[in-house]
């Protein structure tokens, strides 16, 4: 008998994308605990953000040493339209180029409670040590002090202001321009991405990076994919994203989760995804991918981690499918550059 496996093209085998990975079954065996784990008093919100920032700048930092030194950050602030500005990190070969590179913007995750733009910091040195690219970590005001769609129009202007000033920053949009993020930062660009085609940005979008993504409400599917859209129950008391964990306020998002499948795609750009086999967002993420693919002709690039959680390298870094992962980041933003080495 041969046992079937799990394949992108067949949406009957995406349930075994969930079957367990060895190596991380083994580490909760052993009880590895996830790096986010504190077993100290409970934290406020304003702590937990404080502890987790002071992680990701010390990884920052030790991926800018890595670098031997050819590449730069400068954190800047970009001004929104409410008079408010965000933090973003832009990164630079520090040897000038006698020719501009593209633009690459990607933005963090966190639940939209959590995070900072040193997150990305990893796929931003790796973008610009790699193919010279102009990499922008970007940051957007947080919830709950923040409703929506503060998140999203944040997002939005600092995309618009970076593509005005592109050149001041070193860019040349000729040259390529990705949009990205991952896990809620994934969530923001998506109905981002249906805007600027709406609105024309120019130059458009080339590349568009989605990490993780969440991508689909339950009840804006198309019948053609009811069937196929499994994980959020199946997975829903797995690792790291839970039912109850993703279960935020209905103002943190549902005006954008009203959109429909159709409302998302841009068949005028490539796509890159990564997806977690045993993360209960995996469908969404497959699903998005295959309606952009067979429905509307759209590139796209598919990286499926079998039996892993949602950001198991934030969560359990010294997996061996860590390194995988970032180089997995570097090679796809490079498809999306036309710049794959």
């Amino acid at each position: 008998m041969v046992l079937a496996t799990a394949s992108i093209d067949d949406p009957e085998t995406w349930h075994l994308f969930a079957n367990l990975d060895p190596e991380f079954s083994k580490m909760v065996e052993d009880g590895v605990k996830s790096r986010f784990h504190y077993e100290g008093p409970p934290l406020s919100l304003p702590e937990t953000r404080a502890r987790w920032n002071k992680m990701f700048r010390k990884d920052a930092d030790l991926l800018l040493e890595a670098t031997n030194g050819e590449v730069s950050e400068e954190e800047i602030s970009i001004p929104v339209r409410d008079g408010s500005t965000v933090r973003a990190l832009v990164y630079r070969r520090t040897c000038t180029p006698a020719q501009k590179g593209p633009l690459v913007i990607i933005l963090h995750g966190g639940g939209f409670r959590i995070g900072n733009a040193e997150m990305e910091a990893s796929a931003c040195t790796g973008a610009t040590q790699t193919y010279g690219a102009i990499s922008v970590s970007l940051e957007y005001r947080l919830s709950p002090e923040n409703k929506f769609p503060v998140a999203y129009e944040d997002a939005w202007d600092a995309l618009l202001w970076l593509s005005r000033n592109a050149s001041a920053l070193g860019a040349d949009l000729s040259q390529g321009f990705v949009f990205g993020g991952s896990s809620a930062g994934a969530h923001i660009v998506n109905p981002l991405v249906h805007r600027a085609r709406d609105e024309k940005l120019e130059p458009p979008l080339t590349g568009v990076y989605l990490s993780v993504l969440p991508s689909l409400a339950p009840q804006n599917l198309t019948d053609e994919y009811k069937d196929l859209y499994r994980s959020r129950e199946a997975l829903k008391d797995g690792f790291t994203l839970t039912s109850k964990s993703i279960a935020l306020p209905r103002h943190d998002f549902s005006s954008v989760e009203s959109a429909s499948l159709a409302d998302w795609t841009c068949q005028f750009a490539a796509y890159f995804f990564q997806i977690c086999g045993a993360d209960l967002l995996r469908d969404e993420g497959l699903i998005y991918e295959r309606e952009l693919r067979l429905n509307y002709g759209g590139r796209t690039r598919v990286v499926v981690y079998n039996g892993l959680p949602h950001v198991f390298w934030y969560t359990h870094p010294s997996h061996s499918a860590t390194e995988e992962f970032t180089k997995d980041t570097v090679l796809g933003l490079g498809w999306l550059l036309g710049k794959e080495v």
